[in-house]
């Protein structure tokens, strides 16, 4: 009897042990379709422990990690994943510009933090005081940098329909047009390399309905910057880019919108909801930030 309870005592002590040994190594950044540890479905938030695996399936997948010693990692095909392995693929630890918004990202996914309302720190941010039933999902004013943007925009109180017809115009500061070009939809690509914006410092756009002028935006605007607004901020841009996942392009809308580059910023987190195939978490930093500076 003595023999069995002492036995007893010992495993619990050992399960208790090794319960305890385990350690937190990833923090769970998005995930889509069927992600389970120990089969429960985990979340945003959650935390991966060294010992588990963890169990992907469904349809386009899609796990976002981040360490906790530094650094990211995806995964988008099914399979199951020992947590200590895949501590091994991470590469060399990530510099601290990275990790500042990582954790930025980390905060306002358990909407912890300051980050959880992050704005941006300088650059024209103005909210359109005016009553136009289109707005564009940025502020009235602000910054861009030279690339190919996306421009997206929305009819107040209305549900938006992709087979509207609207008008887009890109005008100089006199006024001058540069662009004129008609789309289906609620979204235009706009390459602001483009001959025919002719390196214009200051831009000036608006959308209207194809059939109807009176629904129309303001007039927006954003001053154009060749490879942002200093030389540190151009390196800083170069480094952030290498990294072309979802997570990387989070990392990047974050930077952009903390710099002001407010348009950027819309594209880059367009461009990780796309990469990780439509993740929910993703979608909902998107939205807050829609709301953040959309009229």
């Amino acid at each position: 009897m003595k023999i069995k309870l002492l036995a007893a005592i010992i495993s619990s002590l050992f399960l208790i042990t090794s319960a305890y040994s385990q350690e937190a190594k990833f923090m769970v950044l998005g995930a889509k379709g069927e992600v389970k540890v120990d089969g429960k479905t985990i979340h945003t938030g959650d935390m991966l422990l060294s010992g588990q695996s963890v169990e992907i399936s469904g349809s386009a997948p899609y796990l976002g990690l981040a360490s906790i010693m530094g650094g990211t990692l995806e995964l988008k095909k099914s399979g199951t994943y020992k947590v200590d392995e895949l501590e091994k693929n991470l590469g060399s630890a990530e510099s601290d510009l990275v990790s500042k918004y990582v954790d930025f990202i980390k905060d306002e996914l358990t909407g912890s933090g300051e980050a959880a309302s992050t704005q941006a720190k300088y650059g024209s941010v103005t909210r359109s005081l005016k009553k136009k039933p289109i707005f564009f999902h940025i502020p009235i004013n602000s910054n861009a940098i030279k690339s190919e943007v996306k421009l997206t925009w929305a009819l107040k109180g209305a549900s938006n329909k992709e087979d509207v017809s609207f008008k887009i115009y890109i005008k100089d500061r006199k006024h001058h047009v540069l662009v004129e070009d008609e789309v289906e939809g609620t979204e235009y690509k706009l390459d602001l390399n483009d001959p025919k914006l002719k390196d214009q410092k200051y831009l000036f756009y608006y959308v209207e309905d194809a059939k109807n002028k009176k629904i129309a935006s303001d007039l927006y605007a954003f001053t154009v910057y060749t490879d942002g607004d200093s030389e540190e901020t151009k390196k800083e841009i170069e480094m952030l880019k290498a990294n072309e996942t979802a997570i990387g392009q989070l990392i990047l809308a974050k930077f952009y919108e903390e710099k002001g580059f407010i348009v950027n910023a819309s594209t880059a987190y367009e461009k990780a909801i796309a990469l990780s195939n439509g993740d929910e978490q993703f979608v909902k930093l998107y939205e807050n930030f829609q709301t953040r500076y959309g009229s």
